[in-house]
């Protein structure tokens, strides 16, 4: 490649991004039926034909968005079970630590992200953003669900479904976006999102460990 073929990839990928964050931006504050293509072109100070040369539509758009996002968990996460210098729980402390940090740092990320919970929103999506969407979400959970498996098989958390516990600890995760979101909108003073995780993983894991244990740790 030479160095205006190089020079010319730099700058579409570089107007590519800045379409990307200003579609962040207005889904985060509009949601997803309420966004369209023209609302973004303003966001970025271009025209609607510059943004139909990088995405096909707004769902396309959004694609990108989700899957930049999962792309990014997936690794992060990947990463951390890896690590051969942490036992089972303590790789699950530091994945559950990297999303609360993440949800803590990139709040316009996690409203795209939580705009596939929202009531209905099923119907408003192509099946191809939902397929994207799943596969994501199956990639996060299959993570949770595999440390999870590692700490029951090793005896540090007692013997239940692991896919059941990592849904319930995903559902937990969003709760807890949901509530931080509420409290900001309403004015209402409460603990940090990142401590407000922890505390609840917290009490998750008390009951996935076994009664010696936690009564133990308790003490």
């Amino acid at each position: 490649m030479t160095t205006a073929q190089e020079r010319k990839h730099q700058e579409r990928q570089a107007r590519r991004r800045r379409i990307q964050q200003a579609a962040r931006t207005v889904f985060g504050e509009r949601g997803y039926a309420k966004t369209s293509i023209e609302q973004v072109a303003r966001q970025a100070s271009l025209s609607v034909g510059a943004i139909y040369l990088y995405f096909r539509s707004k769902e396309d758009l959004y694609i990108s968005l989700l899957e930049e996002t999962f792309e990014q968990f997936d690794a992060e996460l990947q990463t951390i079970r890896q690590r051969a210098d942490l036992n089972a729980a303590d790789r699950l402390h530091t994945m559950w630590s990297y999303l609360a940090t993440w949800a803590s740092s990139d709040v316009e990320g996690t409203r795209i992200l939580r705009l596939i919970s929202q009531p209905g929103v099923r119907k408003q999506l192509s099946d191809e953003v939902a397929s994207a969407a799943a596969e994501g979400l199956n990639k996060i959970q299959a993570h949770l669900s595999g440390l999870l498996r590692e700490c029951m098989d090793a005896g540090i958390y007692r013997r239940g479904d692991a896919s059941a516990t990592a849904a319930l600890l995903w559902s937990l995760f969003v709760g807890v976006l949901d509530t931080a979101d509420a409290r900001k909108n309403l004015e209402i003073d409460g603990a940090a999102v990142t401590d407000m995780a922890q505390t609840a993983f917290g009490m998750v894991e008390g009951g996935l460990r076994p009664m010696a244990t936690a009564v133990a740790e308790a003490a």
